[in-house]
Formats: C-alpha cells, structure tokens, sequence
C-alpha cells in the first residue's frame, strides 16, 4: 500500500519536472533572440515537409498560441483587393509553433496577429532556401505603434488610403491639420510606405518607415535632394580657365526621381555649393520634366565639387528674388523660350521681353522648351530693341549664343538679327561669295558715312551644315576681331571683308525667326523666315572666351547632362 502510494507521487513529481524543464527550455529559445528580435531557431514544427518553420512568443516568453500567421507574396497588393491564397493562411499551435509545406516564389513577408492582445509581428524581405533546408523563424509580437505623415500639400479632409506592398496593411486614412495618421501598424520598417488619396495624387516614401511599438512617429520628409557632380570638367570639356558668375542649367525628368511627388506638394527648391546657397530659377515645368539655373559664382578648371539640389515643403520660394541675380554679369539678354506660345521673358530682368506671331512650342527643345517656326511666318519681336543696349556700337564687343535646329537646307533661313544691314546671323543656302551652304555672321559699320559699308562675315563649310540636329553657335566679336563657334569648336576667327553700298541702319528692330533681306525686297521675307527650331538665345555686352563657350555647349547639350547626376 506504502509502495503504491509512493509510485503514485514519484509519477507526478516526474510529470511536474518534465513540464517545468519544457517551459525552462521554451524560456530559454525565448531568450536567446538578436537584438532585432530575429535569430535562428533550433527547433520547430516538424509535422509534414515544410519549406518554413518556426516559434512565435510575446516579449515576456510565454508563446504566441493560437494566432494567425501569414505568408504574404513580394508583389501582393491588399489596395488591388487581392485574395490571398489560403495556403499561406495558418495558426500557431498551443507552443507558438507553426509551419508551411510550400512559400510563394517571388518571396514574401511573415506576418502574425494575436486578435486577444491586438499585438502583431512582420518580417519583410524573404524567401525560400535554396536547398532542401527548412527557413526557420523566431518571431516576437509586439504592441503595434503609429505614424504621423506630413502631408501638407494635400488639402485637410482629402480622404485615401495608405498601403504597404507585400503586406496586408490598408489603411483608410484623412489629412487632418496637414497631416495623415495610420495607426496599428507592426514594429518594423515599413518600405515602401505609400499613400493614395481619392482624388489620384500619391506621396510615396520609398525609403520606408520606421516604426516603433507604443509610440506615434512624426515624419516630415524632404521630398528631394539631389547632388550633382562637376568631376567630369577637365576629361570631357578642358577648361583653360576658372569662370565667374557662370549661368548652370540643371535638367531633372521622371528618371531622375519621382516628379508625381510635386505635383500636389507646397514648397521650395534650393540650390547649395560648397555651403552657400546660391539664386535658383525654375524655368520649366510641365510636372515630368524640370530645367533649373543656377549661377556658380566660380566654376573651377579643375572642379570635383558637388553641388546639391533640395526641395522641401512649406518653404517660400526664392525664385523671384533670385532670378535676375542668374544671368547678371555681362548679359544684355536671355530667353529661354519657356513660357509658352503667348511671351517670351528676358532672364536678365533687363525687360527685353519678346512677342511671339505664329511660333508653335516644340516638345524637341535643347533646354525646356522651344519655339518651332515652319519657314513661312514665324518670328519673336523685341519691342524696345531699336535703341539701347541691343543696338551696338560699329565694334562694340559681342557674344551671341543660340541653339538651332535647322530643318531644311534648300532655302536661306534667319535665326536672328537687327536689319538686314546692322547684324544677323542666318544660314545662307546659295551665293556665288561667300560660297554657299553655310552659317553667315554679318556685322556692318560705316567706313565714310557716305553711304558706305564693311560687311563682316564668317562662315565655314557646306559639311558641317547639318540639318535635324541640334546646333550650338557662338558668335564673339571683339574691339578688332569676331569668332565663330560651332557646338563647342572654333570654325574661324578670320572673317572676310566686303563693301556694300548699303548704308549701316540702325534704328531696326531685334527679330528672332526672320529678316527682310535683302533689305531693298521686302517680298523677299518669306524666303529667309527660318524653318526649325531655336532655343536658348544669350546676347552678352562682352566677348566670352573659348572656355566659357565650351562649358555653355556641355552644361546645354541636349544630348548629355553636365554636371553628372549622382545617384543614390
């Protein structure tokens, strides 16, 4: 009877023992997690062949029994209303132990809720093993914790919803007071993090967000910054020289970052080199596309600078305090041809505005935009232009440079000029002297002021006319000599002489597109109206050297941005 009684209580003292060495040894794997609440673990669910397995605990050991656990696929999408395959749907058993005999492909995140405590887990970011070896998993649900968005360009009670790709967070959400509260989201970082309000603009933080149980956080991103890098200048331009107060345009498209942000975003860009801040312009815009300038006030020979590029919102905006500081030493005018079909701006603030007549804008531009003229009517006048400081002295010094885009080399073509006998700039299609097929620069002074004039003419050969293709001219006239540039080479510094019995007038008016010329065939204008496009018009009351014009011709190629864009 002694002997059966003591059996008795030996069996449940060893029962009692092997419960407590259980739980020491569940505590234990319990705590023996990394600091990021992730590690391997030894053991797990062994029933079938699964591909992954693993244990779920809270944080004070006890195991996470009875909740849901899911696989969810890298490109599933819960704001598609995407049905989740069943199969990747489970629950943990009675030790917090689950398992999946099959993962999606493409890779997947883990996730697990206890509805009881309302606390979750999510691992984002894996995928299967590449052997036979079961993925193994520890996991430790948490409180959940919130985000406070910044979105302070949507108007308050725009309404949308916010939603984490590869996961099934959705999130009906409000801007309230300029901001977007999400709340119950797992501790984990979150990437990316996107909103998507009714109206169709989204603000997308594809750097993702850190969140942090018990605790709301406030985030308030920077939606651009961009570095651009001047390494490049002595390999692929050659600079001879530093230049001074020197126009950038930098140009930004949809492959440089996501413009979509901006579009319903309040703020202000800026500009920084070496730590100062230096005048912005925002010339162009049509939401996908954006052409900045900028003036560095020292543009080194040798540069490895980087200059950054920011946008932040609820910033005042600087451009119109800082636009007419761009073009400002040495410039008489700028037209960017960016304002569309109505006006024309002089970037220089020296009001040499200009009216367009029948010019359509060319989505081909060199910079921004451009105007195409179709060769029969076309032109820009410059109003106030028949005196002042587009009315040059006989050898004034000089520096015209232009962007064109000739279209057709059968007929002679005006790019730009002040009277058929003051100076212009045209290709001239025929003539028996100079010879024909060329750029011909005229610039006329009075010898006697008898009625007689020197005409003053470069030009170079037939072979380098070239037509459908953007061309970079550059005319600088000093006390004693004018030199022409092509794209960013020297074509002559030698211009012919001529007399002409034409008298030098100088009371004409700055035209871009077209030129009565000869000056005594008024019928003869439609000849010579250009044909094509012509962009980036810079007239400076200085010559400009051959490292300023080679520096002009990479920073405006259409073809290659200078600086470089570094990315990230």
């Amino acid at each position: 009877m002694v002997n059966g009684n003591m059996q008795k209580l030996c069996e449940k003292w060893l029962a009692s023992a092997f419960a407590l060495t259980l739980l020491i040894s569940i505590l234990i794997v319990a705590g023996t997690g990394c600091s990021d609440n992730r590690t391997s673990l030894g053991n797990s669910a062994e029933s079938g062949n699964p591909e992954i397995a693993g244990i779920l605990h809270f944080a004070d050991g006890t195991p996470a029994a009875k909740v849901k656990v899911q696989l969810v696929p890298k490109n599933y999408s819960a704001a598609d209303d995407e049905v989740l395959n069943a199969a990747w749907t489970s629950e943990s058993d009675s030790l917090g132990q689950f398992a999946f005999e099959n993962v999606p492909a493409e890779g997947f995140s883990l996730e697990a809720n206890d509805p009881i405590s309302g606390k979750k887990f999510l691992q984002m970011g894996l995928a299967s093993t590449l052997d036979s070896s079961v993925l193994k998993v520890e996991g430790i649900l948490e409180n959940v914790g919130g985000v406070r968005l910044g979105a302070h360009g949507f108007e308050d009670g725009t309404t949308g919803y916010v939603y984490v790709p590869g996961t099934t967070i959705l999130r009906q959400v409000i801007v309230e007071m300029g901001n977007i509260f999400v709340d119950s989201l797992p501790a984990d970082s979150l990437s990316p993090f996107i909103f998507v309000a009714d109206n169709g603009y989204s603000l997308s933080l594809d750097k993702g967000v850190k969140i942090i149980a018990d605790s709301t956080i406030q985030i308030d991103p920077e939606k651009v910054a961009l570095e651009f890098s001047f390494a490049l200048t002595p390999k692929e331009i050659g600079l001879s020289e530093d230049l001074k107060n020197f126009p950038l345009t930098l140009r930004l498209d949809s492959n440089d970052f996501d413009a979509k942000i901006l579009q319903k975003v309040s703020g202000s860009w800026s500009a920084i080199l070496c730590g100062d801040t230096l005048p912005l312009d925002l010339s162009y815009s049509d939401g996908k596309n954006f052409t900045f300038w900028t003036r560095i006030p020292r543009l080194r020979a040798k540069a490895t600078d980087t200059l950054s590029l920011h946008f932040a919102e609820d910033a005042k905006t600087s451009f119109a305090d800082s636009t007419d500081r761009i073009f400002s030493d040495g410039f008489i005018a700028a037209w960017h041809f960016d304002e569309g079909k109505d006006s024309v701006r002089d970037a220089t603030g020296n009001r040499f505005r200009g009216v367009p007549e029948k010019v359509t804008v060319s989505e081909d531009a060199a910079v921004g935009s451009a105007f195409y003229y179709d060769g029969k009517s076309g032109s820009v006048t410059i109003p106030n232009s028949r005196t002042g400081d587009l009315d040059f002295d006989t050898h004034a010094q000089r520096t015209f440079s232009v962007w064109v885009r000739l279209d057709s080399k059968e007929r002679s073509r005006v790019v730009f000029g002040k009277g058929a006998s003051n100076y212009h700039l045209m290709y001239l299609s025929s003539a028996s002297t100079p010879p024909s097929g060329i750029w011909l620069y005229e610039a006329y002074s009075d010898l006697t002021g008898d009625s007689t004039a020197v005409s003053v003419r470069n030009w170079y050969t037939d072979s380098s006319v070239t037509v459908n293709e953007w061309t970079f001219i550059t005319i600088a006239q000093g006390d004693s000599s004018t030199a022409m540039y092509v794209n960013d080479s020297l074509v002559t510094d030698s211009p012919r002489q001529g007399k002409n019995s034409t008298p030098r007038i100088t009371d004409s008016l700055f035209v871009i597109g077209k030129l009565i010329y000869p000056a005594d065939d008024p019928s003869d204008i439609v000849t010579h109206h250009f044909e094509g496009v012509i962009d980036e018009l810079h007239v400076s009351r200085v010559t400009r050297s051959a490292a300023w014009i080679k520096a002009s011709y990479a920073n405006q190629n259409p073809k290659k941005k200078w600086p470089t864009l570094m990315k990230n």
